[in-house]
């Protein structure tokens, strides 16, 4: 999510990322192409902040609040100085990520449950 504002680009994105096992996406706040925050975890209303100041040397408090569920294409409102300047949905990439380490997860438990013996009788290179 993307937008323009006094001549500098905020833009908020998301990736779900290896230090929460995959299960928790991590989002991140760039203001000029530049990351200046960053947080995630398993967190139902995540929020970025940054201050941002003018050639005129006027500061501005640019805020970034989301709305994440599940992770998947979460709801995200971006304010300036408290004004809402967009609200729009992110794009979270690496969407795969947690159904992979979930497959690995179950694959691995129902390995373990029946045994070595019976894994050893349906698959003949083992």
């Amino acid at each position: 999510m993307q937008v323009e504002f006094n001549d500098h680009t905020l833009e908020v994105t998301g990736n779900w990322t290896g230090r929460w096992l995959f299960l928790a996406p991590e989002y991140q706040l760039h203001i000029d192409e530049e990351c200046v925050d960053t947080v995630g975890g398993p967190q139902l209303n995540p929020k970025l902040e940054a201050t941002i100041e003018d050639g005129d040397g006027t500061e501005h408090r640019v805020t970034a609040e989301l709305m994440s569920l599940l992770g998947y294409r979460p709801r995200c409102k971006i304010r300036v100085n408290g004004d809402t300047v967009q609200r729009d949905r992110v794009q979270v990439d690496n969407f795969l990520n947690p159904f992979l380490v979930l497959v690995i997860l179950i694959s691995t438990a129902v390995m373990l449950y029946v045994g070595p013996d019976v894994v050893e009788r349906y698959l003949p290179f083992v």
